[in-house]
């Protein structure tokens, strides 16, 4: 078969990998000469994905449906409605997030430079979402700020985090923002076990 083939060259709708995370691996790195990876996500309605950082990739988000509102820059960068049809930038080293506050969900598709934000994702498949994301910055220099997590699930009532395997059961006997802002921290990083 040669490499110019349709099976190498197109993928359907419905292909792809599916991970441990809400998004699929469309095309590898590894296919594009090691430049970039396109996966493609899904955002349930009310559902953040952490704040986060990435030293070495740059990333881009295209909304396909619905909308997502982004943060890109922290806490005090720049915040704004991606309608569908939309191309976000997230450059390499600044913090960034996005959420779906609507009711519907929500699909993307996530470019993203090099192979490290594909290789955390493989080992959240492979290890699963809390030992992949606990790994992340040793092993793919990528920098979580959970401490944010309970200050904007409040301000945009949100109710999710979007691929986190979270113990929901036991975050509802926490209590307050901060103690389940704990709990998760608490098992994302393994103390206390």
């Amino acid at each position: 078969m040669s490499q110019y083939s349709k099976e190498n060259l197109l993928v359907l709708p419905e292909a792809g990998e599916t991970t441990g995370t809400h998004l699929v691996i469309k095309i590898r790195s590894g296919e594009l000469g090691g430049d970039f990876s396109v996966m493609e996500g899904v955002m349930v309605p009310h559902s953040l994905l952490t704040p986060h950082s990435h030293k070495h990739e740059d990333q881009a988000v295209i909304v396909l449906t619905g909308e997502l509102e982004f943060e890109i820059g922290g806490d005090d960068g720049e915040r704004f409605c991606a309608p569908a049809g939309s191309y976000v930038k997230k450059p390499r080293g600044v913090q960034h997030c996005f959420w779906n506050r609507t009711d519907e969900p929500v699909r993307y598709v996530e470019l993203s430079g090099r192979d490290g934000f594909e290789g955390f994702v493989d080992s959240t498949t492979r290890e699963g979402t809390i030992q992949g994301v606990s790994k992340a910055h040793q092993d793919y220099d990528m920098t979580w700020y959970f401490d944010r997590v309970p200050k904007l699930m409040i301000e945009h009532r949100l109710t999710r985090i979007a691929g986190l395997e979270t113990p929901w059961e036991k975050l509802k006997e926490a209590g307050s923002p901060g103690d389940i802002i704990d709990a998760v921290r608490r098992a994302v990083t393994g103390a206390g076990r």
